[in-house]
């Protein structure tokens, strides 16, 4: 579960708050693997499907959920965006989690 909010905090840092782009594979299936968990792992292989969801998803896909069925505007996404990024301690904070080393 920390995982997944870890990669909404990296998405929402890129998308909403600004942050330079950087690869999710090797940072989270790098630090993974680091804990002994290996390709052939159940976590390892659900975090690799995680990260191919949410590479490609616009602010919106995350907003959904990835339920292509809402309809969302591009104000309630913008809104949940901003919540989103408030809970988790705001754009500042969630640029020192992108930047930070999972490895330490």
């Amino acid at each position: 579960m920390g995982l997944d909010y870890a990669l909404v905090m990296h998405a929402l840092a890129e998308r909403y708050c600004g942050a330079e782009p950087k690869p999710m594979r090797p940072r989270f299936l790098g630090y993974i693997e680091k804990q002994g968990c290996g390709p052939e792992t159940e976590i390892y292989s659900d975090v690799e499907k995680s990260i191919a969801r949410m590479e490609g998803a616009s602010l919106k896909v995350l907003a959904q959920g990835g339920n292509p069925k809402l309809a969302m505007s591009n104000k309630q996404v913008q809104k949940w965006a901003s919540m989103t990024s408030k809970e988790l301690g705001g754009c500042d904070a969630l640029k020192r989690a992108h930047e930070a080393d999972l490895g330490q």
